[in-house]
């Protein structure tokens, strides 16, 4: 009775470990990084929420053992962290800025559409809400390979809306810098100085614009006169303006990681200002995950914005391996000590029970 006792107890201890290990890596660590999370409450202000690079994982890549736990583990994680960036930001508007398949370049028709279906059970967003989807060079090709005007098509076909799309006093515009594409703009969108603009002129491009300049960006500057730029593919947090008098570079600064404060930008001042979001998903290479919120006041002519970092699932999965190595080995010490016992004919005692005369 002892033995077993014993062994329900250890049991019961391994039980407790794989159960505290799977509530911190797929619960608590998400909620605790939450609660760092820097937000700004305002009446007259349009939120976004920015999403970068989540690249879905297709199949041709992930063609080794345990691919299918692999690709199941990313979904996973996008799923559980755009749910809790989505409650907490409370977004007006949601900009998916490319990348959003990491083969949606090389994909069939079939599995374009498998892909896509799988992309939208993972992003759920409400229905009032609007959504922005810009192509990246995963999505449509162009970084290693030309963009085929067929495969362009397949997505903005998918994805049809407007280059143009406003919300309240905000005007976005989707550039693609891929195919060298630049949208018209409504007639309203300009006023000669910045600070008597009664609209917020938003550039989202998947490549970044200003720290690379040329006879492309010298466009976007001239024909849309972005206030503000959003841009992704880099996979890092960065911000970037230019000095419109000078047409030089004037800041140039990367996003501490994991520092969750709000940072503050004047529209007013001749200046264009861009913000590089980092990537959404663990697989990209780099341990600085998140996802990024902004609030543009057109009045104030202000911009906050900020970085809801992420857990480093990387981490968490190198956790598990440790619990389960340790795991392991102690499975393995006990067995032999039981193995021993029984061969060397260890006997074990139970306590007779009172007896009553």
């Amino acid at each position: 009775m002892i033995r077993r006792s014993r062994l329900k107890n250890k049991i019961g201890a391994i039980v407790l470990i794989i159960g505290l290990t799977v509530a911190y890596n797929e619960f608590i660590a998400y909620e605790i990084q939450r609660l760092h999370w820097a937000f700004h409450k305002c009446t007259d202000c349009t939120r976004i929420l920015l999403v970068a690079d989540p690249q879905i994982l297709g199949i041709k890549n992930e063609n080794y053992p345990g691919a299918s736990v692999a690709i199941w583990d990313s979904d996973s994680y996008l799923r559980k962290t755009f749910a809790r960036a989505l409650a907490h930001s409370q977004p007006h508007v949601i900009a998916f800025l490319g990348d959003l398949m990491d083969e949606g370049h090389i994909a069939s028709g079939e599995y374009f559409e498998k892909y896509k279906r799988r992309f939208d059970s993972i992003f759920q967003t409400p229905d009032d809400v609007m959504k922005i989807y810009l192509p990246g060079d995963n999505d449509v090709g162009g970084e290693e390979d030309t963009v085929s005007a067929h495969i362009s098509d397949r997505f903005e076909f998918t994805y049809s809306q407007p280059d143009t799309l406003s919300y309240k006093s905000v005007n976005f515009f989707k550039v693609n810098r891929l195919t060298h594409s630049v949208p018209g703009a409504p007639s309203d969108a300009f006023l000669n100085d910045y600070s008597e603009r009664n609209t917020t002129n938003v550039v989202l491009s998947h490549m970044p614009l200003l720290f690379s300049p040329g006879s492309f960006v010298q466009s976007v500057v001239k024909e849309l006169s972005p206030q503000l730029i959003f841009s992704a593919h880099d996979h890092k947090a960065m911000h970037t303006s230019l000095d419109m008098a000078t047409n030089q570079l004037s800041d140039i600064w990367i996003l501490p990681p994991h520092e969750n404060r709000l940072f503050h930008l004047r529209l007013d001042m001749g200046d264009i200002h861009e913000v590089q979001i980092p990537t959404c998903s663990y697989r990209m290479g780099t341990p600085y995950i998140g996802y990024g919120l902004a609030s543009v006041d057109t009045h104030e002519k202000l911009v906050q914005f900020t970085i809801l970092w992420q857990p480093n699932r990387f981490v968490q999965i190198l956790v598990y391996n440790l619990v389960g190595l340790i795991l392991i080995i102690f499975s393995f010490y006990f067995a032999a000590v039981w193995a021993y016992r029984v061969l060397s004919g260890y006997v074990t005692y139970t306590k007779v029970p009172n007896m009553r005369t």
